[in-house]
């Protein structure tokens, strides 16, 4: 799918928030627009009066929904205004202090002053990419996609290795991984009356971006309920790290039971896992080594 260019427009507080915590929120009237966006959609950081004018860019992540006010408006009314949330990374954003000065002004379409607005107008796309060389001296095609089209590669995919790990030891990697790239990370994380191994949130207020269950052992049409729950009530991504001899049975389930969140779960095994853990903790090694943030 092509890669769509969003507008996002709102107050200077808001975007101090949003730049802090990587999350933009819309009311339940843009859920229709919140449903839309994909991962690696460009979006456009707007800033309303008495800025007016492009403070910076990224590219979304992830989409979930949230019942805990974020927002000042959201938390002086003790309301969630904006349920609808999606994290981004930012790819550029100007310091505060030169918001006002060194913001890209444009004149955008009547109606686009909040919220969020997908952004088709080549000339005033071109525009932008001018602006952004001219002002910031930086050099962005939103024509292109950062993101790469996934190889090929399901049989070099699925290891068949057998490695003899723990259920516990199996959860801590995974705990390790969330934090070495900055995420809030916790182990028997409540939903509902249940628990999932292992999740990890964006920022403290956040509900899980990703939750991981591990099944070496076990029930696994348990494990496979809960991670579809948290898909269903959180829009989590959702990861199942397995022993590979249970990978036929996981199938089987979601090819029947489970059919709805076929093609949104990922499944890992753990020779995966492990090398995975490997590579970062060796990497952060290295990198302390040679003085390297």
């Amino acid at each position: 799918m092509p890669t769509n260019i969003w507008i996002l427009c709102g107050k200077q507080e808001n975007w101090n928030i949003a730049l802090k915590d990587g999350i933009w929120g819309l009311t339940s009237k843009l859920v229709g627009k919140w449903k839309y966006l994909k991962e690696g959609d460009w979006l456009i950081f707007y800033a309303n009066n008495p800025i007016a004018g492009i403070i910076g860019l990224g590219k979304m992540q992830a989409k979930f929904k949230q019942n805990q006010p974020l927002w000042p408006d959201e938390i002086s009314k003790s309301e969630v205004l904006y349920p609808y949330r999606f994290e981004f990374q930012a790819e550029y954003v100007l310091p505060e202090t030169q918001w006002k000065n060194n913001k890209i002004k444009i004149n955008l379409p009547i109606g686009f002053y909040s919220g969020i607005n997908l952004f088709d107008d080549q000339d005033l796309i071109d525009e932008i990419e001018r602006k952004l060389k001219k002002q910031w001296n930086e050099e962005y095609s939103f024509k292109e996609s950062s993101i790469a089209a996934p190889k090929n590669t399901t049989e070099d995919s699925i290891l068949k290795e057998t490695v003899d790990l723990s259920h516990d030891k199996v959860k801590d990697m995974i705990f390790e991984i969330g934090k070495i790239h900055h995420y809030i990370t916790d182990k028997e994380y409540a939903i509902n009356s249940d628990r999932l191994d292992v999740v990890w949130r964006k920022v403290e207020k956040s509900v899980p971006t990703y939750a991981f269950e591990v099944q070496i052992g076990g029930d696994i049409y348990h494990a496979l309920g809960k991670l579809k729950h948290a898909y269903d009530i959180w829009n989590s991504n959702i990861y199942i790290v397995i022993d590979e001899k249970h990978r036929n049975k996981i199938e089987e389930l979601l090819a029947g039971t489970f059919h709805e969140i076929t093609n949104i779960i990922k499944i890992i095994n753990l020779s995966q896992i492990n090398e995975l853990y490997d590579l970062q903790i060796n990497d952060v090694k290295l990198r302390k080594k040679l003085l390297l943030p």
